[in-house]
């Protein structure tokens, strides 16, 4: 869950990676990497803020995030070599959910 000061962080975050953007268009270089480096430092702030269950959590999402792409993948896959390769990994993603969530559930019970 994210509290208030972690959303004004991410609205900051998405102001800089816009203004990145732009500057990566209007290809001035060194605005650029001025606002990488404001990034970085957003991101080892930001990183240094998630305590162990968050990061638990964090990687919870992302399993099931590449699990829905993966999904995606499948239904589009065309040849049966293709959906296996996209089904195995699946199953990959699937035994790493439920190991993420065991420790979830551990770790709420402490």
């Amino acid at each position: 869950m994210k509290t208030k000061p972690d959303c004004d962080v991410s609205l900051q975050i998405d102001d800089y990676l816009d203004l990145l953007h732009f500057a990566i268009q209007i290809q001035d270089h060194e605005w650029r990497q001025s606002l990488i480096q404001q990034l970085k430092i957003f991101q080892a702030a930001t990183e240094q803020q998630h305590t162990p269950e968050e990061e638990l959590w964090m990687r919870f999402d992302y399993i099931n995030s590449k699990l829905t792409g993966l999904c995606h993948q499948i239904h589009a896959a065309h040849s049966v070599d293709e959906r296996k390769k996209f089904e195995e990994r699946v199953g990959i993603l699937q035994l790493q959910r439920v190991e993420v969530a065991r420790k979830i559930k551990w770790a709420s019970r402490r």
